[in-house]
């Protein structure tokens, strides 16, 4: 079988396959492909055209192309532009935030200071109306929230074990 533009012999495989122009003449586009992960390691290769692969490596995250490495991370000058960010004050520490997301109006009490007012509040009133305490110290902006966390954490382990040990404890 001979090409029909150029002339040239067309292979036997082009030609099974329905092809009647050599390699070098024909307008078909080559066939790439684009590997899609469904998981993290399960990954599959799918064959698309040319155009298309270009287009899904770019929306791809876990692509690789240009002068991107990786995914937030630029080969050019990333340290630089990094220091200059922390040289522009962007990585100040913030303020501890309240309830509503807030800075905190009053500075927060000590960690020990609260934890010893909410036991006494425990020993003296019990359980439930502890939580309540705890929550309005919360929502009055006098503990943080990781704060609240830890001695709602305390009460209910207090709570929990037997009254006989807990006295002996307390």
């Amino acid at each position: 079988m001979t090409c029909t533009k150029c002339d040239n012999k067309v292979d036997d495989y082009r030609y099974h396959l329905g092809y009647t122009e050599c390699t070098d003449c024909s307008e078909t586009e080559k066939y790439s492909a684009h590997v899609v992960y469904p998981h993290k390691t399960g990954a599959f290769v799918q064959p698309v055209s040319n155009t298309a692969s270009k287009n899904l490596k770019r929306m791809d995250r876990r692509s690789v192309s240009g002068n991107r490495v990786a995914k937030g991370i630029y080969a050019d000058n990333s340290w630089d532009r990094w220091l200059q960010d922390f040289q522009d004050g962007k990585f100040k520490p913030k303020k501890p935030i309240g309830p509503k997301g807030k800075p905190l109006k009053n500075k927060p009490r000590p960690y020990k200071m609260v934890q010893w007012t909410c036991i006494d509040y425990y020993k003296n009133h019990g359980y439930e109306p502890t939580l309540d305490f705890v929550r309005e110290l919360y929502r009055e902006d006098k503990i943080t929230l990781m704060t609240k966390t830890k001695i709602v954490n305390e009460i209910t382990s207090l709570h929990i074990i037997p009254k006989k040990l807990r006295k002996k404890i307390i």
